[in-house]
């Protein structure tokens, strides 16, 4: 299957291994970073530090995790714990905005044009995705493993993804 998502996203195949190192460097300073975003956050009284926005996801404010109904995460939260919580938010989503951004693509207009296994339960999935200006995109999930670029959109972009293990 690699031969084939080779000769059909060529580009993105070789740019991809150049991206990586950037991610994971993004991603272990969003970790570092998560507590002084959260206590930014919490000292302004604002769920958003916009100046710091990549370092957490694109998608959602740093109550995140109340928004979306998340377990562990309580609405009444204030104080330390409510920092905790947008420390945790970050770390479950590090990163996100930058893989998403520059890292990442715009669906509009993006088509799946290879598709190989089944997407859910994920044992095994291959694409290859057509952008709107042509440009080919890879994605590959195997369980707990993403390599290339997302298939589902998440609020508009393909993020890259980057969990070898």
């Amino acid at each position: 299957m690699f031969w084939l998502i080779l000769r059909l996203a060529p580009e993105s195949v070789a740019v991809y291994p150049l991206l990586v190192p950037i991610a994971w460097l993004m991603t272990l300073a969003s970790y570092a970073l998560s507590p002084v975003i959260a206590g930014i956050s919490i000292a302004t009284g604002s769920n958003q530090v916009l100046w710091l926005g990549w370092f957490y996801t694109h998608d959602a404010s740093l109550d995140g995790g109340i928004e979306q109904g998340k377990d562990g995460y309580d609405p009444a939260a204030t104080g330390w714990k409510l920092w905790w919580q947008r420390v945790s938010w970050i770390c479950r989503n590090p990163a996100y905005a930058f893989v998403a951004g520059p890292l990442g693509f715009s669906a509009d207009g993006s088509t799946i044009i290879l598709e190989s296994g089944e997407s859910y339960p994920p044992v095994s999935y291959w694409t290859v995705i057509r952008l709107k200006s042509g440009f080919r995109i890879f994605g590959y999930r195997h369980k707990t493993r993403w390599l290339g670029w997302k298939y589902t959109p998440i609020a508009g972009r393909h993020q890259l993804k980057s969990k070898p293990f």
